[in-house]
């Protein structure tokens, strides 16, 4: 006698056979879209319960890497000496040159070399400004373990101040102040309303 499994389960032999009935489309809406609907989102996924793959330790690591103060801060760095390039270069079409000899037409060279002079000053300028705020605002965040509006304003008063204290501690808190301000305002414009 041999031991092969049964092909045909016995519940499903005896069953009667399967009769079409009308499908009620608003039984079925009520599951979709109605008081009764069920949850489709599962823990754990992302994009409204779609399975995603789990990370694998490099993912985790760069994305350890992109959120750490050091990173942001260097970004930051980064961009606004882009920014403050830009912005020399805008500013020094818009502005007249201040050359030695204002009777002499400058030449080719002596206006790349105030341009090149302006660019750096700038950049320089709004790369330190970028650095010291995302460094000082990510490290708040972090201390704080909120992403709110005081973020902002601390960062900025804490920029501003650094910033203006080269001259004195009046101008270093009226620095601060305004900064803070700014900063506020505009976070608040971006991401807050």
């Amino acid at each position: 006698m041999s031991t092969t499994p049964k092909l045909i389960d016995q519940n499903v032999a005896n069953k009667e056979p399967y009769t079409f009935t009308t499908l009620k489309y608003s039984s079925v809406l009520k599951h979709l879209v109605g008081p009764d609907k069920t949850s489709t989102l599962q823990p754990g996924t992302y994009l409204g319960g779609l399975p995603t793959p789990v990370p694998s330790i490099y993912e985790i690591r760069i994305e350890k890497l992109m959120q750490s103060c050091l990173f942001k801060s260097a970004l930051a760095t980064v961009a606004g000496a882009g920014f403050g390039v830009v912005f020399a270069l805008f500013t020094f079409g818009v502005e007249s040159p201040s050359y030695t000899d204002p009777s002499k037409v400058p030449t080719i060279k002596e206006t790349w070399r105030e341009m090149k002079t302006r660019m750096g000053s700038t950049a320089k300028n709004f790369a330190t400004i970028g650095a010291m705020f995302s460094m000082a605002h990510c490290c708040i965040e972090t201390y704080r373990g909120e992403a709110d509006l005081k973020n902002s304003a601390y960062s900025g008063f804490v920029t501003g101040g650094i910033l203006g204290l080269r001259g004195g501690i009046k101008a270093g808190f009226l620095g601060g102040a305004g900064f803070a301000a700014f900063s506020t305002a505009i976070d608040y414009y971006f991401l807050h309303r």
